[in-house]
C-alpha cells in the first residue's frame, strides 16, 4: 500500500503563487470577434451634382472587432475564446507588426479606410466607363452618363470604421447607385475585400467572423475574395458565399442571379 504525504507548506504556497501569476500573465495573442454591419446606402455615400438612382436592396459593410495591440490577454480569456463559437484566437504577430501601439494602429486603420474609399471610387468609375450599357436603357445614354462621371463628386462617410477591407463593398454600392438598372432587385447582400483601381479584389482577415455577422443581420449573399476561399468554413444556414477575384465578377453575378 502506497502512502502519499502532503507537500511542505512552503512548496504549496509557492506553487499557488506560480499558477496565480501564470493565470494573469499577458500572453502574445489577439482575439477576433464578429463586428457590426453598416448599410452603406444610409448616410455613407453621397453625391454632389451626379445623377444617381435609389437602391431597391441593401449592401452592408462588414467589420470585425480585434483586441488592440496594448490589450492584456490572459490565460482564462484565451481558453474561453478557444471554446467559444464566435471568437478566434491568433498570434498577435500575425495581426500587428512588432512594437505597434494602439494609437498607431488606429491612425493606420483610418488612413487605410480613406485610401480604400478613394480606390473604390476609381474602380467603380473605371468599371462603369468600360460597361456604359448598364448605366441607362440605351447604350448611347449610358455612354453619355459614363462620360459625365466625376470621382470628386462622390463622398464617403463611415464613422469609426477603419481598415482597407471595405473596398469591394463600396464599389458594388456605387455601381448600383449610379446605374439605372436595378442590380440588387431587393436583395440584402454583404461582403468584404480590398480593391485596386483596376477592380481586382484582395484578401482580408476575419473572413468567417464577417460571414457570421452578415448572416445574423439578414444578408443572403456574401461576396468574399477568392484568395480567402480556403479559410472559409462552417458557413451558417441562410447565406450564400460567392468568392470573386474582380469587381466585374461580383456585378456579373448580381446581373445573372437576379429574378
Amino acid at each position: 500500500m502506497m502512502r502519499f504525504s502532503r507537500l511542505p507548506r512552503l512548496v504549496t504556497v509557492t506553487l499557488g503563487i506560480f499558477f496565480s501569476l501564470a493565470a494573469v500573465a499577458p500572453l502574445p495573442f489577439s482575439i477576433v470577434l464578429p463586428g457590426e454591419a453598416q448599410n452603406i446606402f444610409k448616410g455613407v455615400i453621397t453625391f454632389k451634382g451626379l445623377a444617381n438612382y435609389p437602391a431597391s436592396g441593401r449592401v452592408d459593410l462588414m467589420s470585425i472587432r480585434v483586441t488592440n495591440p496594448d490589450a492584456w490577454i490572459v490565460g482564462p480569456e484565451l481558453v474561453y475564446s478557444w471554446i467559444s463559437g464566435d471568437r478566434a484566437v491568433y498570434p498577435k504577430s500575425s495581426i500587428y507588426p512588432p512594437g505597434t501601439s494602439t494609437e498607431e494602429e488606429n491612425k493606420q486603420a483610418k488612413a487605410d479606410m480613406v485610401k480604400s474609399q478613394d480606390t473604390a471610387i476609381v474602380a467603380a468609375v473605371n468599371y462603369l466607363q468600360s460597361h456604359p450599357e448598364i448605366m441607362a436603357t440605351t447604350k448611347a445614354q449610358g455612354i453619355d452618363r459614363a462620360n459625365l462621371l466625376d470621382a470628386k463628386k462622390i463622398i464617403f462617410k463611415t464613422g469609426e470604421t477603419g481598415g482597407p477591407s471595405g473596398g469591394l463593398v463600396f464599389s458594388i454600392g456605387l455601381v448600383e447607385l449610379l446605374t439605372e438598372k436595378d442590380l440588387l432587385q431587393k436583395r440584402h447582400i454583404a461582403g468584404t475585400g480590398t480593391i485596386t483601381a483596376r477592380g481586382i479584389v484582395g484578401p482580408i482577415g476575419g473572413i468567417n467572423e464577417k460571414i457570421m455577422s452578415a448572416q445574423k443581420v439578414g444578408a443572403t449573399v456574401f461576396f468574399a475574395p477568392v484568395d480567402n476561399a480556403d479559410e472559409i468554413s462552417n458557413v451558417p444556414d441562410g447565406i450564400k458565399v460567392i468568392t470573386v477575384a474582380t469587381l466585374a465578377q461580383a456585378i456579373n453575378y448580381l446581373e445573372r442571379s437576379g429574378s
